[in-house]
This record gives C-alpha cells, sequence and structure tokens, in this order.
C-alpha cells in the first residue's frame, strides 16, 4: 500500500535532486528498503510523508557524494526528460513543458548541494520550510538563506538563458 501510495511522489523528488532516471529509481528502491527495515521505529505520531522525504534526501545526498567522488558524463544530458512534468493533451504544451524541464534541471544542476536540496523541496515540490527543517535537519535559518541564494543565481542564471 505504501509503495502504491508513495513511489511516484519519491521518484518524482529523486529525479529532481540526481537527474539520473536509473540512479532516481535505485534510490526510490532502497528507500522503500529502509522504511520497511525500519518501519518499527517510525512514531505514528509523526507526519510519514516527511519521514519518507528525509530517508529520500539522505538517500540522494549519499549519492550525490558518492557522484562527487566518481563523476561520470553523460553525453546527451540536454535530452533528458522530467517524468510528470508535461501534458500529453497538447504537443505544443508537451514541447515548452519539456523545454522547461531540461531549464530546471540545468539550473538547479548549478546549484550546491544544500541549495538544490532546498530549493527542489521548496519550490518544485511546494514544502514548508518547517516541514523542509524535519526533512533535512537544517535550520529555518539556514534553510532561509539557502533559498535566498538558490533562487538569486537561478534568476541570474535565467537572466543569462534569457
Amino acid at each position: 500500500m505504501l509503495v502504491d501510495r508513495y513511489s511516484d511522489f519519491a521518484f518524482s523528488v529523486a529525479f529532481r535532486i540526481l537527474n539520473d532516471e536509473d540512479e532516481s529509481h535505485d534510490i526510490v528502491q532502497e528507500s522503500f528498503i529502509t522504511v520497511w527495515n525500519k518501519i518499527e521505529a517510525f512514531n505514528p505520531e509523526n507526519n510519514f510523508s516527511n519521514w519518507f522525504y528525509r530517508i529520500i534526501v539522505n538517500k540522494c545526498i549519499d549519492a550525490l557524494r558518492k557522484k562527487k567522488r566518481n563523476p561520470m558524463v553523460y553525453p546527451d544530458a540536454n535530452s533528458w526528460s522530467i517524468p510528470g512534468l508535461y501534458s500529453e493533451s497538447n504537443p505544443d504544451t508537451k514541447l515548452n513543458n519539456k523545454e522547461i524541464g531540461k531549464l530546471i534541471r540545468s539550473l538547479t544542476n548549478q546549484l550546491s548541494r544544500k541549495q538544490k536540496i532546498v530549493f527542489v523541496l521548496s519550490e518544485l515540490e511546494g514544502l514548508s520550510r518547517d516541514d523542509i527543517a524535519e526533512i533535512t535537519g537544517m535550520t529555518r535559518t539556514s534553510i532561509k538563506s539557502n533559498l535566498f541564494h538558490a533562487r538569486k543565481k537561478i534568476g541570474k542564471l535565467i537572466e543569462k538563458y534569457i
């Protein structure tokens, strides 16, 4: 039941942070294994989705650290698409949303790890600062600062793009 309910959201978060479809699928699987192994430690009075976000984000952070140690080169990074970002109903809308997805992915890749995580959780996932603090363990001040710098950097990059 949890897999059915949370797998799409888990993949969306992982993909937006990692920008790698295969690795995101692996993170989702690892996250559900962690949930399975640690479900007894979960306090039902807490918010499950925030707990699950924390697991996913931590696994993504680990993957990003590993990538930094072992950088990989992808031959056609601009051809990737973000799942769930476009509408199938209108080809023009689909094309525009695909372009927006490429732009967002390109811009977020230029942020620091903390800025990227805070930006994805806040701007793309729509989480509150309290939820982000609970998920990341960062202070509200740190979240606010990272989000400010992420928005500022993305704003500058968008100006260059336009």
